[in-house]
């Protein structure tokens, strides 16, 4: 008989439990690839250097406390003023988030990396510090958080070309620049349309080895329903679920299948 939780906190812990024991350390995983990226790659707990360095650089932000005036997305006509600190607080990409995709370019060994969506410019530290020698393109919709960022992408081991502008307006001089796209992180959980008109766009340029990063796949059920059509697109063979991110991969001698695990 099926136990049916009785409340929503109930079901959503039963959720949870459930993605932390589905496919845990690999587990009735049948793909090689899949199997090294979750054992490799998402589970792998070994310490790198330039994650320290990069928390060393959160921590100055933290205490920033110069202001920053940004335009409310609610209303237009307002605008909400935070400090530094508190931006990276709330709006920076995570730790454990920012190390994952360290740990994602350390493996996939990208060349030519697109970011869309750089809040404070952790993020692209976390993408671009596993070698030297890399061409990155990071696109900020925000000139306010862009210039936090440019102060952020000083202590980068790569020179990353920021520009600030419309994603949709930036997109396409950014692929004609980077001619092809190794990784892109869309960092764009808020902008729902957006999220889904620049991976329309983005797609037809991947190749085998390509690799997708998305931000809150499930922050709304826009989200989520954006995330569907993607893992049922007919250029995605695997895609991962991670809850708070999404992996997505191209390449055609996979399997076709969307794997849901806990990180």
């Amino acid at each position: 008989m099926q136990i049916i939780p009785k409340n929503n906190n109930a079901l959503r812990r039963s959720i949870l439990l459930y993605r932390r024991v589905r496919y845990r350390k690999g587990y009735g995983v049948h793909s090689p690839f899949v199997y090294n990226v979750i054992t490799k790659v998402i589970e792998e707990s070994g310490s790198y250097y330039p994650l320290s360095d990069i928390a060393l650089t959160r921590l100055k932000l933290h205490y920033r406390e110069e202001m920053v005036s940004y335009p409310d997305k609610r209303n237009k006509e307002k605008s909400k003023q935070q400090t530094i600190g508190h931006l990276v607080q709330k709006k920076a990409i995570s730790p454990k988030q920012g190390a994952l995709l360290f740990k994602l370019t350390n493996y996939f060994k990208p060349v030519h990396i697109l970011q869309i969506g750089t809040t404070m410019g952790l993020s692209s530290l976390y993408l671009t510090s596993y070698a030297s020698g890399l061409q990155c393109i990071a696109l900020e919709s925000l000139p306010e958080f862009a210039a936090v960022a440019r102060e952020t992408l000083k202590e980068a081991r790569n020179q990353i070309d920021l520009r600030v502008g419309n994603y949709l307006n930036l997109l396409p001089q950014a692929i004609q620049d980077l001619k092809q796209l190794d990784f892109v992180f869309f960092n764009t959980p808020n902008d729902e349309l957006s999220c889904s008109l620049l991976f329309n766009e983005c797609v037809k340029h991947v190749h085998q080895e390509t690799v997708f990063v998305f931000v809150g796949i499930k922050s709304s059920a826009k989200m989520r329903k954006i995330w569907a059509a993607i893992c049922s697109h007919s250029d995605v063979t695997v895609t991962i679920d991670l809850y708070s991110l999404g992996i997505v991969f191209f390449n055609n001698k996979l399997h076709k299948r969307n794997y849901i695990t806990y990180y």
